[in-house]
């Protein structure tokens, strides 16, 4: 305080006084700011919080602007303004100073009294004197300064708290806080100060009267599962709610007016908020009152043209041909096709008024339609229309007999049945194969004027001993099958490839050991080694080349390299293991010539490897094929050879004990090496195990896919059940196909997934065809969906609902797939609870023949404790077991599920493990109380174990269900069978009948060099003498007399209309028309032996055709045979199969194929019977079948009503024709 004693002290107390009272107005202008600030703050957040909760709307944002103001207005009337207009006495300062600085004693208040006090008979020195000595105390303790500066420094630091608060809160707080801060302080209009809105296409505008419009709405900056277009027609009424569909687009619903004839006003609603209004005004402008679409299907499809009434929307195959029809809501002139590449195509009108026009499926867009309107102007006369192009995808191919590598003599036949299947026809299916690592051969088996199928099986025998192999070779064999993808091109699929190792004829019927070669101890006798584990690996690294090269287009280039380079490292270990073998055997068994071929054919087989190792390291996967094949049939004679060797010196030896020294030395470095590999299996095995957190990775993804398209199902389900409404409804309701797109697009990357999954070589073979399988069908959910989302109501929801039955059906098949044995996990379990009964039983006894209290007793209770907590972690574990049980079989076992999961909620609910637990303490006590709860533990053990026996109960009946249906599965494959061979024998004897005719037209003209091949030939005259031709498409009969290229023409008396090839060549396989056997092969007449002895006697059948035709029927045979005996299992009468094998049986004939009218009577009879049978079955199996995938209360569409009466009037005609 700067206080001069020497002035006047009066006017020293005043300025005291004065400053004093500054600082206490300081003080309160600080607690007012912050109080008013802090109940600004909580008022702004309120407020803020407010605007959201009321979703911003106009009237909310004005309320809360003029509450937030008004409350802050009255905040600073009381705590700010008020205090600081209030008018202070010195006296009151005087008394506030004391207050705070009680060490005044009181002598600034008494200095100010007495100075206001003070009359003229006061003593004006004893009235300084007492000022100077308050202004000195005051001056000591600087009081005008300390007083109240803690108070001032702690309000101060509260507004700087609320300050900083506020502003973290509007610049880090959640969006909806900021937003509704920004729409409060912000001096705009309320409307515009919402962050949320409503976006809406397209707005008002004019449009044709009768058009359809779509109305698009985006939500901005919020998100709802419900949007409402609010929609009325004039300006009185109320306002109809008519739900949008979610869009592709993030935040996009979409919905169509339909036939607008009156003014629309319209907004669009969604959780409270509203966009602007908006009108929608209808003039007479020309618009599309109905568009009528014709598809006209690529002509490879052999689909006849389908006609959609009422349609817009195209989902169809590429170079699919789209005419459209277009009728007006007023008379035009003309119009355009306007693509979604601003090409425009012309409209037509036609003398009825209506206008057509076509456009081609060649890639995915929109189209919309434009027509003339009064002053020659282009209007919009219809909404924009989605066009999806559907692909055609690539068919599979697998073997399923024998689908497996296998052994066979030199002189055995090997059956092999190839399944193929396309979406549009399978156009050729060949089987592919080679001795050795040779030359590919490669026999047509269906195709070669066969009509492309969807479903393909045939059958094809490969005689062993007109190939020429000896023991050692190795026939390798895949199928390609290709589609007839005319526009796109021809896409081929290959198969597995699959081996057949030629092993001696000794090896199959191996005698016992004879008395005169056995006895002899020690040595070799006795040994049992497996010599093929070289082999076996060298057969591994061929399958995963020839997988590498297969899965070449679809793999990324660095991937290939880094797969390639792999198959590369395993092939040259293997090679190194090989010429360690080589160095051992030179060293341990010297120049004994009788095992130099043995050491030959290894070095033979480690130089191919060199040659494998170098293309593969070059990425040249195809070409690595060869000398690999080389590789593993060297391997394979060395493998013959040893076993030769050994076993004859080990017979010579083994009477005198010996067991053949040098033999016995080779038998153990093929030992050891085996042991060797053996160990890096065990190695890869100890790898494969470490790696199986990638593996169960792999798995869960499956699981995950399979759950997806569980969800995926239910949803599709509710979109068709909405479609069928609709359609009975009759609605014009707004929605559009956008849902079925986005399903149609996350099925394919779905099947995108499950591709990818399949070429793990890591899975099992069989996994890998089912994962391969599943995308393909996934593949075909998709394009049904696409194709619903182009019919929308049209067809009732019965594309929706086909879509919906492929999805359920692929996740059913995906988790079983992924599943492991359910009935082994039920038997299980009810062994489980089966031995804890017994173990309660004896639990029982033992607690119920306690002894007295005593040493005794306590170490008997100690026991029966240890048991009953082994007891309780069987209880814990048994429930789980239940638990994982009922969740894998939910999908096919439900009635064993429900049981199972109610057993392992009874552990629960009974408290089973807390009563075990809690009984230990019990045995302690009374007796009676204990004795009562064991039983009750019995008793729940007992149910438990009753309701694990319901479980499998129904477990069976399941079962046994399951077994009839994979009876109709094996029904269904035998009747494609069946149908693939009766095409092929009749094409056959199309072939022959053509033959005979062409032979009569060409008399006088055998010898003539260039006169075969007019086609058909019956009685056409003509010489088409180009050398080297081989006969037009039609002269099927002159299959074989065509002779040799650069021979066509010559030597022809006597041979045209046979089968029969040329001879001179009999090891060597031919088409029928003398192409030798690296040559295309075609039908079943072919894989090599001499077919010249075919008999002129009119038969239309090659003898090799005949050959084939009866081994594949034999096979047929079999299979219905085997059908016979499932059906049986399964408890499904089969009386009707017995017709069936009798009727294979009379084809299983040579006899009978010399009559080609009755062969195909009899044929065509096994089939009808095989069709009956397999229709009856299915009805017996499923009855909802009938349904054909349609809702129970839903009419039939009358294009299927149609093909349905059809088909059964077909059956009716057999029937009547059996009788």
């Amino acid at each position: 305080m700067n206080t001069n004693l020497g002035s006047d002290p009066r006017a020293q107390l005043t300025a005291v006084i004065s400053e004093v009272r500054k600082r206490w107005r300081m003080k309160m202008a600080l607690r007012g700011g912050a109080l008013v600030l802090g109940g600004t703050a909580i008022i702004l957040l309120g407020s803020a919080l407010g605007i959201d909760a009321f979703r911003f709307s106009a009237s909310a944002i004005m309320g809360f602007r003029i509450a937030a103001l008004v409350a802050v207005l009255a905040l600073a009337a009381v705590w700010l303004i008020a205090p600081l207009r209030r008018r202070v006495t010195d006296s009151q300062v005087a008394l506030y100073v004391e207050e705070h600085e009680p060490s005044l004693e009181a002598s600034i208040l008494s200095a100010v009294e007495t100075v206001e006090t003070a009359g003229s008979s006061a003593s004006p020195q004893l009235i300084e004197k007492l000022v100077e000595q308050a202004i000195e105390r005051c001056r000591t303790l600087n009081t005008s300064r300390t007083i109240g500066q803690k108070a001032r420094r702690r309000f101060a630091t509260a507004i700087v708290a609320v300050v900083v608060a506020l502003g973290a809160a509007f610049s880090f707080g959640p969006e909806s806080l900021r937003q509704g801060l920004s729409a409060l302080l912000m001096i705009i209009p309320a409307e515009a100060a919402s962050p949320y809105s409503i976006e809406v296409l397209p707005g008002t505008l004019t449009a044709p009267r009768g058009s359809d419009q779509n109305v698009k709405a985006r939500l901005v900056n919020f998100s709802s599962d419900e949007v409402m277009l609010m929609m009325r027609t004039g300006s009185e009424g109320d306002f109809q709610r008519v739900p949008l569909v979610r869009g592709l687009e993030s935040g996009m619903f979409e919905g169509m007016l339909f036939d607008l004839m009156l003014n629309v006003e319209y907004y669009i609603e969604s959780d409270g908020i509203k966009s602007s209004t908006h009108i929608i005004t209808l003039v007479d402008l020309p618009a599309v009152k109905t568009l009528d679409l014709e598809y006209r299907f690529p002509a490879y499809t052999r689909l006849p043209p389908q006609v959609v009434e009422g349609g817009g929307d195209v989902a169809s195959l590429k170079g699919t041909t789209v005419n459209l029809n277009i009728e007006s809501t007023m008379p035009t002139t003309g119009g355009r096709i306007v693509m979604g590449d601003d090409r425009t195509l012309p409209l037509t009108l036609q003398p009825d008024g209506k206008l057509t026009g076509s456009f081609v499926v060649d890639k995915k867009g929109f189209y919309r339609i434009e027509l003339e309107g009064p002053n020659k102007e282009a209007v919009a006369a219809s909404p924009s229309y989605t066009i999806d192009v559907i692909e055609d995808m690539a068919p599979s191919v697998k073997f399923v007999k024998p689908g497996r590598d296998t052994s066979a003599s030199a002189v055995e036949e090997v059956f092999l049945e190839a399944r193929a299947d396309d979406d549009y026809g399978v156009k050729a299916l060949d089987l592919v194969y080679s001795v050795n690592g040779g030359q590919e051969k490669t026999v047509r088996m269906y195709g070669a004027g066969e009509t492309p199928r969807a479903e393909v099986s045939v059958g094809h025998t490969v005689y062993l001993e007109e190939l020429g192999v000896k023991v050692g070779d190795s026939v390798s064999y895949y199928a390609k099958a290709s589609d007839n993808d005319s526009v796109a091109g021809g896409k081929v699929t290959t198969s597995d490839i699959y081996f057949v190792k030629i092993r001696p004829f000794q090896q199959a019927f191996r005698p016992g050991q004879s008395a005169e070669g056995g006895g002899g101890g020690g040595g070799g006798g006795g040994q049992e080694e497996d010599p093929g584990a070289l082999s076996e690996k060298q057969r591994q690294i061929i399958s995963a080349t020839f997988n590498l090269e297969r899965g070449k287009a679809k793999t990324a280039a660095e991937q290939f390299k880094e797969d390639a380079v792999v198959v590369a490292l395993s092939q040259s270990k293997l090679r190194d293991e090989v010429a360690a073998l080589i160095q051992q055997m030179t060293q341990r068994l010297g120049g004994d010539s009788d095992f130099q071929p043995i050491a030959q054919s290894l070095k033979k087989a480690s130089d191919a490897m060199v040659l494998a190792e170098k293309e593969l390291r070059a990425q040249k996967s195809k070409e690595a094929l060869s000398p690999e094949q080389v590789a593993l049939k060297h391997l394979q004679d060395a493998e013959t050879s040893y076993e030769v060797e050994v076993r004859e010196r080990q017979q010579q030896q083994g009477g005198g004990g010996g067991g053949g020294q040098m033999a016995e030395d080779l038998a153990d470095l093929f030992e050891l090496e085996r042991d060797r590999l053996a160990n890096q299996y065990e190695l890869q095995q100890r790898a494969n195990e470490q790696q199986q957190g990638g593996g169960a990775q792999a798995d869960q993804e499956v699981d995950e896919l399979a759950q997806r398209l569980k969800e995926l199902a239910q949803r599709q389900l509710q979109e068709a059940e909405r479609q069928r409404r609709q359609a009975a409804a009759q609605q014009g309701a707004a929605g559009t196909g956008s849902g079925q797109r986005q399903l149609a697009e996350e099925l394919e990357e779905m099947a995108r997934q499950l591709e990818k999954l399949s070429r793990d070589q890591q899975r099992e073979q069989q996994q890998r065809q089912q994962l391969a399988e599943e995308a393909r069908r996934l593949q075909e959910a998709a394009n049904t969906a696409r194709k619903a989302a182009a019919s929308g109501q049209q067809d009732g929801g019965s594309q929706a609902s086909t879509a919906a039955q492929q999805l359920q059906d692929a996740q059913r098949r995906l988790q079983n797939a992924m599943n492991g044995n359910p009935q082994q996990a039920v038997q299980d379990a009810q062994r489980k609870a089966q031995e804890l009964m017994q173990e309660q039983k004896a639990v029982q006894s033992q607690a119920q023949n306690l002894p007295q209290p005593g040493a005794a007793r306590d170490e008997q209770v100690k026991a029966i404790g240890e048991r009953k907590d082994a007891m309780e972690k069987k209880v814990d574990d048994l429930q789980q077991q239940l638990s994982r049980a009922a969740g894998q079989m939910r999908g096919d076992q439900r009635d064993a599920a429900n049981k199972l999961r109610e057993a392992s909620d009874g552990i629960r609910s009974d408290q089973v493990q807390e009563k075990i637990r809690y009984s230990k303490g019990a045995l302690s006590g009374n007796p009676e109380y204990s004795r009562g709860y064991e039983q009750e533990i019995a008793n729940n053990l007992k149910e438990l174990q009753d309701t694990i026996g319901q479980a499998s109960e129904a477990m069976s009946q399941g079962l046994r269900q399951n077994a009839a249906t994979q009876a109709l599965d094996q029904a269904r494959n035998l009747l494609r069978g069946m149908e693939s061979l009766s095409e092929r024998m009749q094409q056959q004897g199309q072939q022959g009948q053509q033959g005979q005719q062409g032979q009569q037209g060409q008399q006088g003209q055998q010898g003539q060099q260039g006169q075969q091949g007019q086609q058909g030939q019956q009685g056409q005259q003509g010489q088409q003498g180009q050398q080297g031709q081989q006969g037009q498409q039609g002269q099927q009969g002159q299959q074989g007399q065509q002779g040799q290229q650069g021979q066509q023409g010559q030597g022809q008396q006597g041979r045209q209309g046979q089968g029969g090839r040329e001879g001179g060549q009999p090891q060597q396989m031919t088409d029928g028309r003398g192409n030798p056997t690296g040559g295309m092969q075609r039908g079943p007449a072919m894989t090599g032996g001499s077919s010249g002895d075919a008999r002129n006697t009119g038969q239309q059948y090659s003898a090799e055709a005949i050959r084939q035709f009866r081994r594949e029927l034999a096979e047929r045979t079999l299979d219905a045979q085997a059908l016979r005996q499932a059906l049986r299992q399964a408890g499904v009468p089969a009386k009707d199969l017995e017709e069936l094998v009798r009727q294979l049986r009379q084809l299983d004939n040579e006899s009978a194929f010399r009559d080609p009218l009755g062969v195909q009577e009899l044929t065509n009879a096994a089939l009808e019977t095989l069709k009956k049978f397999e229709f009856d079955l299915r009805k017996k199996l499923d009855q909802s079948s009938n349904a054909l995938f349609l809702n129970a209360n839903e009419e039939i569409p009358a294009n299927f009503r149609n093909l349905i009466e059809e088909y059964y009037k077909s059956l009716a005609k057999k029937g009547g024709g059996k009788s």
